[in-house]
């Protein structure tokens, strides 16, 4: 029997990574907050226990959590994985839409166990493109798939939206929402949340970096490590933090890498929170991740992306954000030159105004064909901790 009208729709939210979670966050929340919808929200286990932190700040749970087997470690073992769990979730719980989040293993398997089962996908953080498919790799390509297979694509930005015209995606399909992160990091702070480890010394510039992009691994690691090594020694009086990335060869390159000097802290991955108020903290952010470019830029905080090209231009303004690559020398030299300019106010974030939620729900109503909101009350579910 088909559902009406008036019945609430379910709708399935699937992240494996620590950044699925905290963008999808903000929706979850809006999605409990009307009651025109249920939510489940699945741990896809691409990243054991990461969503579950992620989730734990904004007062969310996974409701469901899958554990695929690796042993290999390879693409192809983990796709296969994640799209047999996810496809057998499907058969148990047969949602009205599921939505998958940027680029992911999780949302290119998620997004085709979905297609597969005639199950409409929302792609949240749609559009964002290099056109060069080894750049990065293999999410470049993940995004370009899941393109072709959504039923509704909520882009951050008017550029990524224009992409996806580009590439033939009728204009119906589309809406611009800005993305879900700016509305995270503001939730964040106004709860006073962010806030940056008690070793930070406030005295002293600091700069903030990671490295873990898979077409880096090997010498643009040595390479970016080189190069953070030579601004630390250039700039005695700056402490230098490096935020290593779970995958542990990375993180033993990184700290061999960085050993012996004195301003230089090698740390393990932050709790979120931390993590933003560390990156608050900040003079100059040096990275290769992709949701760290939009953090600094709402941040306000002078950026150095560690890649030959980005799927997020609209970070790169002038003077506050630029591609240094893997050379250690243009890595110096731009550190250089920032830290010596210093911040300037910030002056909104190009990747929206906090409200992207807001309007992804509105979107995922229009797509469903559910009724106008009138009725707006808080529902616990097995989402919701507490």
């Amino acid at each position: 029997m088909c559902a009406s009208s008036s019945t609430p729709r379910e709708v399935l939210i699937l992240a494996g990574t620590r950044p699925e979670g905290v963008k999808t966050a903000p929706l979850i929340r809006r999605l409990l907050d009307d009651p025109r919808f249920t939510v489940r929200v699945a741990d896809t286990g691409q990243q054991p226990g990461r969503v579950t932190e992620a989730l734990a700040p904004f007062g969310l749970r996974p409701e469901v959590s899958l554990r695929p087997q690796r042993r290999s470690g390879s693409l192809a073992e983990l796709a296969a994985a994640l799209i047999t769990g996810i496809d057998e979730l499907l058969t148990h719980h047969r949602p009205a839409a599921v939505v998958v989040q940027g680029d992911t293993t999780t949302a290119l398997a998620g997004g085709t166990a979905a297609f597969w089962r005639h199950v409409p996908v929302v792609h949240l953080e749609a559009g964002l493109r290099t056109n060069d498919l080894d750049r990065p790799f293999p999410e470049e390509a993940n995004r370009a798939m899941l393109a072709r297979i959504a039923a509704l694509h909520l882009a951050p930005t008017r550029a990524a939206r224009a992409n996806l015209i580009g590439e033939g995606i009728r204009s119906s399909s589309i809406v611009v929402t800005g993305n879900t992160v700016v509305d995270a990091l503001h939730d964040l702070i106004e709860r006073g949340m962010a806030q940056a480890p008690d070793w930070v010394d406030t005295t002293r510039k600091l700069v903030v970096a990671t490295v873990h992009r898979r077409e880096n691994w090997g010498h643009g690691v040595a390479a970016t490590v080189d190069g953070l090594r030579r601004l630390a020694r250039a700039c005695p009086d700056a402490q230098i933090v490096m935020v290593t990335h779970p995958n542990p060869q990375l993180s033993a390159e990184v700290t061999t890498g960085l050993a012996g000097v004195a301003n230089a802290r090698v740390t393990p991955p932050l709790p979120y929170p931390q993590m933003v108020g560390l990156l608050r903290a900040a003079d100059l952010v040096v990275t290769d991740s992709g949701g760290l470019q939009e953090e600094a830029a709402t941040l306000g905080v002078p950026l150095l992306v560690t890649r030959d090209t980005t799927e997020r231009p609209e970070a790169l303004t002038p003077g506050r954000g630029e591609l240094v690559g893997t050379d250690p020398e243009l890595l110096l030299s731009a550190g250089l030159r920032h830290l010596a300019s210093g911040r300037t106010a910030v002056v909104g974030s190009p990747f929206g105004d906090g409200r992207a939620s807001d309007r992804s729900v509105v979107a995922l109503a229009g797509l469903l064909n559910v009724p106008a909101r009138r009725v707006v009350q808080r529902r616990r579910t097995a989402a919701t901790i507490g």
